[in-house]
């Protein structure tokens, strides 16, 4: 007998002792028992356990960032901006000029070096002019000294005509020696110069600034009619191939749960709707100070996304199809998790097993069949065994008893 049924039978019973004119016992239990059969069961909404798809969900949240940026800028130094052909949020190709350098200076060390390269073009063929001399002369005092040993030999040259005719033909190949070493020389300069020259117009290409990537401009720190330093950073930066992503911090209980390529559903601040995205990274390191990891996810291109923009992840864990209940049908009883089912009218309390949940409703793995009855607001009104009337509701109801 449900707990409203007695109230009934109570409130009847007293009700009769109350009355001068029931006094008879048999009399006044059979007017209770006919009272306590008129009465009506109470009414409750109840929802049936569906099939539905389930989605396993986390929410972290982060700033938009370029994937990879591109620092552009050059060594050379000490030349003005005469230029500026990109400006910041333009889109660029690799190749592209970006601002053109003052090349006077150069062009002056060009032609600098191409007169030292014809002044040594002259050298060398003074030197190979020389070598050719030198040759001549070295065969002219051989055949002296030949002809001055025949004669010594003959006893007609004197010892030191010999000794002359040695002495011309060592200073010829002396001189042959130092000609030869002279060519050498003038080669190396050469080359040198060769070298130079490589550089200067190496500085010379480098005076037009190019897009070594194709992207959009991140920021121009060069300025028109400013000069070139080393030390003051990069003169354009570039977000690569307009690639961004969400860099988000993610606690490091839910770390381990995350897997790359999982889809993600992102928010970006200012946007009316979702960018899609998945993860791309998940660091290997938990910061020591606040217990958070790193996850970077990849978006698909959007023009309105900024860098810097907040943005607001849903990364889909687990998606899969089982039976659940609203989740205002589920009571905790210690760490066990209950449903009351409705059979037969009569409320059955019933321990379950739960999965995945979301904002409306939770998976039951266990304790739970398709179809069948629950309260929709569990162990507000009713308990186990009470007897009611069940009213089928299709969305999430307030269970009260009408």
């Amino acid at each position: 007998m449900s707990r409203y049924s007695k109230k009934v039978l109570i409130s009847v019973a007293l009700a009769l002792s109350l009355s001068p004119s029931l006094t008879a016992s048999g009399y006044a239990e059979e007017k209770a028992a006919a009272a306590v059969q008129e009465a009506k069961a109470p009414v409750i909404n109840v929802t049936p356990a569906r099939q539905n798809e389930m989605v396993s969900t986390i929410t972290v949240t982060g700033t938009i960032v370029p994937r990879q940026e591109v620092a552009v800028g050059t060594d050379v130094a000490g030349l003005l901006v005469l230029e500026l052909n990109a400006d910041q949020g333009d889109v660029v190709k690799e190749g592209d000029v970006l601002a053109r350098l003052d090349k006077s200076s150069l062009q002056i060390q060009l032609a600098q070096i191409d007169a030292q390269r014809a002044q040594a073009d002259a050298s060398i063929a003074q030197s190979e002019a020389q070598i050719v001399d030198a040759q001549i002369a070295v065969r002219q005092a051989l055949e002296a000294l030949d002809r001055a040993r025949a004669l010594a030999v003959k006893g007609i040259n004197s010892k030191m005509e010999l000794d002359n005719a040695t002495n011309a033909y060592d200073s010829a190949n002396a001189r042959l020696n130092t000609s030869r070493q002279a060519l050498v020389a003038t080669q190396s300069q050469l080359a040198l110069v060769a070298a130079q020259k490589r550089d200067v117009l190496l500085r010379l290409e480098k005076a037009d600034v190019k897009a070594p990537t194709s992207g959009v401009v991140l920021s121009r720190n060069a300025l028109l009619g400013g000069t070139v330093s080393f030390n003051a950073g990069p003169l354009f930066r570039i977000a690569r191939d307009q690639d961004f992503e969400l860099s988000a911090n993610v606690p490091e209980v839910d770390l381990p749960r995350l897997k790359e390529n999982m889809p993600v559903s992102v928010r970006v601040s200012g946007m009316d709707e979702p960018v899609a995205g998945h993860v791309r990274l998940i660091s290997p390191e938990i910061a020591a100070s606040s217990r958070l990891g790193s996850v970077k996810i990849a978006l698909e291109r959007n023009p309105s996304i900024r860098p810097g923009n907040f943005a607001r992840a849903v990364i889909e864990l687990t998606r899969r199809d089982g039976i659940s209940v609203p989740l205002s049908a589920v009571v905790y009883h210690g760490r066990a998790a209950l449903v009351q089912v409705v059979k037969d009218g009569v409320i059955e309390s019933r321990k379950v097993e739960l999965g995945i949940r979301n904002d409306r409703s939770v998976e039951i793995l266990q304790g739970l069949a398709e179809g069948e009855d629950v309260v929709a607001r569990a162990g507000t009104f009713v308990a186990n065994g009470d007897r009611v009337t069940p009213v089928r509701v299709n969305d999430e109801a307030t269970g009260a008893i009408k």
